[in-house]
């Protein structure tokens, strides 16, 4: 279906998204479990859904959009919390879109037969390559709707019909290990048969024959067998290896699927500020994940519509300054290793650093003198704040001030980056990069201080093993050399902070890794796991945020493997700082006591304090570590709130109780963030509260550090 016969595809999934996401945020206002970020957050659903309508002609649903946004940005900007009673009303708002959104039907498609063989192609620029996959466009949560062709429904098809059959053909080697089962029974049978001492030779003989008989048979049977497996199981992986492929290549959709998006947005941004705009695209064809499409096409989406109102000057002021009088924004999208990077670019005015600066000083992101010191990357970092915005007035296109924060957030969420940069009457480029797939890949695995841990392939560019001469220390700064190259080194323990004190001099085995634009840098391992292909999933939103993890894959026990972000690692190291503090963190080897029903969070939460020298004990329930903590022995307690049964208050309330448990520092890691729910912890008596939202590895450790150096129940 071309976007000419459907011209709301884009837009019906994303509003609905929208729609469900205001509705969800303003139910958590209502219930009072909404969080500092909720009305920012709201308001940026409903700045974009407005926009979104605007591009498609939708002008009552982007009224009601722009009624919300008006009616949340006294509460964004005084920072005064939404209150309960008025979320009805805005509910009613988002419902009334709702039912606009579902008079946009889709039109018919025409019958599969009819093009059997046209996969279905994307409105594009003149010249632009025809697209070479189906499209993905978003839902819910990250969710995809998936358009493939029906070849590669067959392949896949016909792929499984094959595993299928050669499953099958593995029966004989199900047989033949019964008949060889059966030849052992009838082997210990001869063998435990009773033979008389005066039998004669003839007699031992004819027994001796019929031993000899079954264990060629078994032999037989045995070697049958492993004929059958041997084959049968290489050609069952080899399909199966396949399979996934194919698979994963469902997934997969041309860069072409954003570019629509945002030419539409460039577009009707231009027409409402009466401009004139010429869309360029680059990079279509190449394959991204899905998830990733649908995690940067509304950020771009801003990006598109800032570019055209801050960027592009009118026509007029263009053709003064001796420049076409349409201008121009470009989107590159391009392929770096592990990563992908999304680049906008316009030709218009640049920044104006001076603006940047007056409306620094007015909104009070800095001080005068902060303000002198800080050089054009600083000044530029200042417009990925919040609510920033160097817009004169507010217009049903910009000066709500939201866009680049959207941008710098969809980074962070991705573990990728964002940067601007900008020549002063030529233009501004903004770049998102972030990693290219996280669903299946090739990576290496390695050990350091006894914790197992995942790189990506395709980052490493060297791998050595070097003596304790060979590397060179500088106070805190190492390095080593490698083809002619002197590159910044750091033994992976500190660059995770899971060590407190610099290591004696000793030997690694030493990985250079390249991180793209972030460059190249070496991490020292205890040792080397080999290289094998696994499924990695993004960390889940129970879990804390963890520095340079990006997600997390689970080896055959069950356990989780974490993923290591690599541009952040390279870049952790070349700064030659690492997240250890200078106390020494562990003089002996305490017994912590975590207690949590998530076995992700509490695997996850084992790792990082066994990698730091400490002994874990690990309960799935409150009444679980209840049971454990009478038993004595613990230095401390990690508890979460919310728990089936017995809640982590209830247990801290027990403890408490306890006379021994007194004094048993108590951490409470939960994802409750409200001072309300701190307040709960702190009455109940635990002895520190960190939110998992605001988590990050070495504060967890240095809370736990001092708790334990404390050994007081409150801190």
């Amino acid at each position: 279906m071309s976007l000419d016969s459907d011209p709301f595809r884009y837009f019906r999934l994303e509003a609905q998204e929208l729609l469900e996401q205001l509705t969800r945020g303003l139910l958590s206002v209502e219930e009072g479990s909404g969080d500092a970020q909720a009305v920012p957050t709201l308001f940026r659903f409903a700045h974009t859904l407005k926009g979104a309508a605007r591009v498609v002609g939708q002008m009552k649903m982007a009224e009601m959009a722009h009624a919300v946004e008006d009616a949340l940005a006294e509460y964004r900007d005084s920072g005064e919390p939404l209150p309960s009673d008025s979320v009805p009303e805005f509910l009613m708002l988002v419902r009334r879109m709702g039912e606009e959104l579902a008079k946009l039907d889709a039109p018919t498609e025409p019958p599969p037969s009819s093009t059997p063989e046209q996969p279905e192609q994307s409105a594009r620029s003149e010249g632009a390559p025809p697209a070479k996959a189906p499209q993905v466009v978003s839902s819910g949560q990250g969710d995809e709707v998936v358009r493939v062709e029906l070849s590669k429904l067959d392949a896949l098809l016909e792929g499984l019909s094959e595993a299928v059959v050669q499953l099958g053909g593995l029966r004989g080697a199900v047989e033949a290990l019964s008949q060889a089962q059966r030849g052992v029974e009838g082997l210990l049978k001869q063998l435990t048969a009773p033979v008389a001492s005066s039998g004669s030779p003839a007699e031992h003989a004819r027994w001796l024959g019929r031993v000899m008989e079954g264990a060629e048979g078994l032999r037989a049977s045995l070697v049958r067998a492993g004929r059958h497996l041997g084959g049968g199981l290489g050609q069952v992986e080899s399909e199966l290896g396949r399979l996934r492929d194919e698979a994963n290549s469902l997934r997969l959709v041309p860069a072409e699927a954003l570019f629509e998006p945002l030419r539409l947005a460039a577009r009707e941004a231009a027409a409402s500020l009466g401009r004139h705009v010429e869309v360029v695209t680059e990079g279509g064809d190449i394959q991204l994940d899905g998830h990733v499409v649908a995690a940067v096409r509304q950020a771009l989406v801003h990006v598109a519509r800032n570019a055209v109102d801050h960027g592009l000057e009118p026509p007029d002021e263009r053709e003064v300054v001796g420049k076409s009088s349409t201008g121009r924004f470009r989107v590159r999208v391009e392929r770096r290793g592990g990563r992908v990077a999304f680049h906008c670019e316009d030709d218009g005015r640049g920044v104006d650093l001076g603006r940047v600066r007056q409306q620094a000083l007015a909104r009070g992101l800095v001080s005068a003198a902060e303000l002198e010191s800080l050089d054009e990357p600083g000044l530029l970092d200042l417009l990925f704040h919040p609510g920033f915005s160097t817009a004169r007035a507010v217009t049903e296109v910009s000066g709500r001030g939201v866009g680049l924060d959207v941008v710098r957030e969809t980074a962070r969420r991705l573990k990728g980056e964002a940067q601007l940069t900008s020549r002063p009457g030529q233009g501004s480029c903004l770049t998102l990069e972030v990693p290219l797939d996280l669903a299946s890949l090739e990576v290496l695995g390695v050990e350091v201080a006894g914790q197992h841990l995942l790189l990506p392939l395709e980052a490493l560019s060297g791998a050595l093993h070097l003596q304790a001469e060979a590397i060179s220390w500088t106070g805190d700064r190492a390095s080593v050399s490698h083809e002619g190259e002197v590159l910044p080194f750091l033994p992976l323990t500190e660059a995770m902070g899971t060590q407190g004190t610099r290591a004696r001099p000793r030997a690694f085995s030493v990985l250079v890794l390249s991180a793209g634009s972030a460059g190249r840098a070496a991490v020292g391992v205890d040792r080397l796991l080999g290289v094998s292909r696994r499924v990695s999933r993004p960390l889940p939103s129970s879990v804390p945020s963890l520095p340079l993890v990006v997600g997390a894959s689970f080896d055959a026990q069950g356990l989780p493997l974490l993923l290591l972000d690599v541009a952040g690692l390279v870049r952790r190291v070349q700064s030659g700082t690492s997240q250890a503090t200078s106390q020494v963190r562990v003089v002996r080897r305490h017994r912590i006591l975590v207690v949590d029903d998530s076995v992700t969070t509490r695997m996850l939460e084992k790792s990082i304090l066994e990698a730091a020298g400490y002994e874990v004990e690990l309960a799935a329930s409150g009444e679980e570590g209840l049971e454990k903590a009478l038993r004595g022995g613990h230095a401390m307690a990690i508890v979460d709130v919310e728990m089936p049964g017995m809640t982590g208050l209830e247990l801290t309330r027990h403890l408490r109780a306890t006379p021994a448990l007194q004094g048993l520092p108590i951490l409470m890691v939960s994802s409750l963030a409200s001072d309300e729910d701190k307040q709960r912890g702190r009455e109940a008596g635990v002895s520190a509260y960190i939110v998992k939202g605001e988590f990050h590895q070495h504060t967890y450790l240095d809370t736990v550090a001092r708790l334990i150096a404390s050994g007081r129940g409150t801190a």
